[in-house]
């Protein structure tokens, strides 16, 4: 018998396999493929062109997807892979485990312990145009100068009340976007920007938050709530697995990882883990967000450098039965040819 195509919903520690019951994907049974001291959930499926699905039978698989996550997440901590991953076969799922084994690790480090928070807010534009028309003195002061003019003479100064009334909606939505990020970003562990989905949506965030927090959560929530009450309108959906926080490239393997991580941080090729740490603790004092002049998109760059060379020492100690090593080797020769992550 041949192997069947596999579905893969997520990857999560586990050294054995077992089954999950049929819960996947056209009612089939949810096991694991496991590769060392981790496992990718699993389901055989035909190959599914998920592009030619109408959006009714592409919305039942992705709810699919989500709920055997879900189902996974009663019991361990899960690194969710984006909706769609077929493999050609269970050798491949392997490959694929075997091939992202530091990233998966690091990943499953990062999100142990806690769950993604979506928060959603919303406004009303008419809303905040007549707020501004009523309260702006500078709006108010260009709306007299047209209304005592004529239609011709007026249109020069209309096309500057029409510029500034762009340029105060869009201020008073990055100071709302703003407050509402940072009052949430306290007790945040990592966050995101989402793409927006309407009009009427100002911001569309993520937060990976420890899940013992959700009540601090929803207190904030709560108390932005009353602060915007008929200014903003909140939604937040969660806990619920951290796809947002789950990047997995797929296109590099354990050397190119760890090769990229340790140029980013300015390290050579054989160091110490303190070395490690004081280059990150380095580069983060130069470009920590809270800094003048910092940068919150390196600061990630940053942090995931160290995490990725963490997780890799961190291996090698497990493997050597914790015994620390002085100086990690950040070779290829000798990246590939370690057995944790070989």
């Amino acid at each position: 018998m041949t192997d069947q195509s596999k579905y893969i919903y997520s990857i999560i520690r586990e050294n054995e396999n077992r089954s999950f019951g049929p819960i996947g994907i056209n009612n089939q049974e949810v096991n694991l493929i496991p590769y060392q001291n981790i496992a990718a959930v699993v389901s055989n499926t035909p190959v599914i062109n998920f592009d030619r699905l109408d959006k009714i039978e592409l919305t039942k698989y992705v709810a699919i997807h989500q709920k055997v996550n879900e189902e996974i997440m009663k019991n361990y901590e899960i690194v969710p892979l984006t909706f769609g991953m077929i493999a050609p076969s269970s050798n491949e799922v392997s490959r694929i485990l075997e091939k992202a084994f530091l990233q998966f690790k690091t990943v499953l480090r990062k999100v142990t312990g806690k769950a993604e928070f979506a928060v959603q807010v919303r406004w009303d534009p008419k809303r905040v145009l007549e707020e501004l028309a009523s309260t702006d003195s500078e709006i108010q002061k260009l709306k007299r100068e047209i209304s005592s003019k004529s239609s011709i003479f007026g249109m020069p100064i209309k096309l500057k009340l029409g510029r500034l009334v762009s340029e105060k909606i869009e201020a008073r939505k990055q100071e709302y976007v703003k407050d509402v990020h940072t009052t949430l970003n306290a007790i945040a562990c990592d966050a995101t920007f989402n793409k927006l989905i309407d009009e009427d949506m100002i911001a569309n965030l993520s937060f990976l938050m420890e899940k013992i927090k959700e009540p601090e959560l929803d207190k904030k929530m709560q108390e932005l709530g009353q602060k915007y009450e008929g200014k903003l309108r909140f939604k937040y959906i969660g806990p619920m697995a951290a796809y947002s926080f789950s990047n997995i490239n797929l296109g590099h393997g354990n050397f190119e990882i760890i090769d990229e991580a340790r140029k980013f941080l300015g390290l050579g090729e054989k160091v110490a883990f303190d070395e490690i740490k004081k280059a990150y603790r380095a580069l983060s004092h130069q470009y920590h967000p809270d800094k003048y002049g910092g940068e919150a998109e390196k600061m990630k760059k940053i942090i995931e450098a160290y995490r990725i060379l963490e997780s890799y020492c961190q291996g090698c100690d497990e493997f050597l039965g914790e015994v620390k090593i002085q100086q990690y080797s950040l070779k290829r020769e000798d990246i590939e040819s370690f057995l944790i992550i070989k």
